[in-house]
């Protein structure tokens, strides 16, 4: 605080306002705004001064969002279940084009208690979707494409299985398929780790070719 000796010679301090020092603008204060950037409008959070803000009580999104999502997911399920009665109508019209000749059920491993048709000729088994017979249950083990064939002769009427071309065998109960051999009634077939149980319906006592009408080859 100054001090200086008066005209009579008693000292003087002189008294200054604090308030005005202490409301005194800082380095901080003084330094400019940053200008806002470029580009047209900025949305609210991000820095600009003049951003429009959200009243309280406002939707952040228009009320028929969640009625237009609704719909789609409705509309979407409506296209599935079409399509799969298009594909089950197709199956029915098929008919005789390609008769079932027998079934193969998974007994054990993935896809247990699953049962896929066999046809006429050549039946490929195999994790792919080109194969006829498409074990994609979780086994790993099985071949994604060919891994073994179920091949059911019409002239003869019996099946037959045989090894295809993955690395791990095929095997009709205990024994590795390496030729083709035929195959029982009710025996059963292990790729990977999945047995399969053949059970046949065309043979010596009947063929689709018995029935009138039919044209299966």
């Amino acid at each position: 605080m100054p001090v200086y000796r008066g005209p009579d010679g008693k000292i003087i301090e002189e008294k200054t306002d604090k308030r005005s020092e202490d409301t005194k603008p800082t380095d901080a204060a003084k330094r400019p705004l940053p200008p806002a950037p470029q580009g047209g409008e900025q949305s609210p959070g991000a820095g600009r001064l003049d951003a429009p803000t959200q009243r309280m009580g406002e939707s952040p999104t228009p009320a028929n969002v969640g009625e237009e999502e609704r719909t789609r997911l409705v509309g979407g399920r409506r296209r599935q279940e079409d399509e799969e009665r298009r594909q089950e109508r197709a199956e029915e019209d098929r008919g005789m084009d390609d008769p079932v000749v027998g079934w193969l059920v998974v007994v054990e491993g993935s896809g247990k208690g699953r049962a896929m048709q066999l046809g006429y000729g050549s039946n490929s088994l195999g994790r792919g979707a080109t194969d006829r017979i498409k074990l994609d249950f979780g086994d790993d083990q099985i071949s994604r494409n060919g891994h073994a064939v179920v091949t059911y002769d019409p002239r003869g009427r019996k099946f037959y299985v045989q090894h295809g071309g993955g690395t791990n065998l095929t095997y009709l109960g205990d024994q590795p398929v390496l030729t083709p051999t035929e195959l029982p009634a009710l025996s059963h077939i292990s790729i990977g780790n999945t047995v399969l149980r053949f059970v046949p319906l065309c043979g010596a006592e009947f063929d689709w070719q018995d029935t009138e009408g039919s044209e299966a080859q």
